[in-house]
């Protein structure tokens, strides 16, 4: 693993815990909108310095935000933020070259939705066993 990978993880995990935690004072939602709010924010932040440093190659191409970090991030709640990042910077829509990130936001989305539903909907979750995670 590349040192970038942990610094642009650790700091985009880190502020986007630091905005959930700030709007989770100020409103009276549930925990994981204010997380989801906050991991889209950073996600997009991540998108846009890394399309600029891809635009800038020559003088920030040692600091590319890694394919890693972007997956990471958006299985953590990102995913919005990827996908408005994607369309408003069209970064990464080569699909050729980058078939994995298609397959990743879809992926989130389905298992964030059915997380959504299953918190909207059902009992409080019960981390163990697992068997109970998608019982309603």
């Amino acid at each position: 693993m590349k040192k970038s990978f942990w610094i642009y993880t650790f700091i985009g995990v880190g502020v986007a815990y630091s905005l959930a935690s700030s709007f989770q004072t100020r409103l009276t939602v549930h925990p994981y909108a204010t997380w989801m709010a906050g991991a889209s924010m950073m996600t997009w932040v991540l998108y846009a310095w890394d399309k600029r440093c891809a635009e800038l190659r020559v003088l920030l191409g040692n600091w590319r935000v890694p394919e890693l970090t972007l997956h990471l991030m958006a299985l953590l709640g990102g995913f919005p933020g990827a996908w408005v990042a994607r369309s408003m910077f069209n970064h990464k829509l080569n699909v050729k070259r980058h078939p994995e990130i298609v397959t990743i936001l879809a992926a989130s989305t389905i298992l964030h939705l059915l997380l959504t539903v299953r918190l909207v909907l059902g009992p409080p979750i019960q981390l163990w066993p697992p068997a109970n995670w998608l019982n309603f």
